[in-house]
């Protein structure tokens, strides 16, 4: 179970990476296109999937942390909790990371909406 924070906060990280890719591939897709094209659901799904492996591991913590100190134990000694605490720091920024990208996705798709049909270019 002490690896599921580590393995949830690397997915949350490797979908706000993901996310930002498809973004920026998607912008350049359009330049070439000289065109609006509406945003792919991949790229809605990535920024999701992100956001919701940033709040599981958030989760999953915090419910560790809880049932440790039920059991009497000490959640704060060795190593694995200084492992989860520091995948846990990370999972915590990569909350308000990823959930700003969900937010830029929603923004960008309208954008698209709005301007579906138009040139982007000029000439």
């Amino acid at each position: 179970m002490i690896l599921s924070v580590p393995l949830l906060s690397a997915a949350a990280i490797v979908g706000f990476f993901g996310s930002v890719s498809l973004s920026n591939g998607h912008y350049a897709f359009q330049s070439r296109a000289c065109r609006y094209t509406l945003l792919p659901w991949t790229n809605f799904a990535v920024a999701y999937g992100g956001l919701v492996a940033a709040v599981l591991a958030v989760t999953v913590r915090l419910l560790m942390f809880r049932s440790a100190r039920r059991a009497g134990q000490d959640p704060n000694r060795g190593w694995q909790s200084m492992v989860s605490t520091l995948f846990f720091a990370l999972a915590c920024l990569t909350v308000l990371l990823t959930a700003g990208r969900v937010v830029v996705t929603h923004l960008q798709a309208a954008e698209a909406a709005a301007d579906i049909g138009k040139t982007m270019c000029e000439g």
